[in-house]
């Protein structure tokens, strides 16, 4: 039976803040790195236009520290403070990590370390847990 639009869903996230990923696609293939943040669309079903559309398109984006990176430059900026003096931001070239989209990584198993599907369990309680595909064992995010 379908779910409604807008309903929230009760499935475990697959990748969490914390997880630590390989990078399947793109230019930074085969790279690892820890997911810094886990970006949700809302929006990404019916398309709607705002703030959302600059970042992606796409359902659930990370970001990956050290893997996709884009130079931004920044000019410097006066930035006032509540002190006296009167902070500056530097101005110059930056190393920004940009968004993924979800399904070019995969999560890497802390225990067995290898590259790996995540599965759903049910424990005893009731509490559904992410689980590695090769060694069942649970999988903890290490934020």
């Amino acid at each position: 039976m379908a779910q409604a639009k807008g309903a929230p869903s009760n499935k475990v996230p697959e990748i969490r803040t914390g997880d630590t990923v390989v990078v399947m696609r793109g230019k930074d293939a085969g790279k690892r790195g820890k997911v810094e943040r886990v970006l949700r669309n809302p929006t990404a079903e019916n398309r709607g236009s705002g703030f959302w559309r600059r970042a992606t398109s796409r359902p659930v984006a990370i970001v990956i520290s050290g893997v996709n990176i884009a130079k931004r430059h920044q000019k410097p900026r006066p930035r006032m403070s509540q002190n006296t003096q009167s902070m500056a931001q530097e101005g110059g070239i930056i190393d920004k990590p940009m968004p993924i989209d979800v399904s070019n990584v995969m999560i890497v198993c802390p225990r067995c370390d290898r590259v790996t599907r995540v599965k759903h369990e049910r424990l005893g309680s009731g509490q559904s847990v992410r689980v590695c595909g090769h060694c069942r064992e649970q999988l903890e995010a290490n934020a």
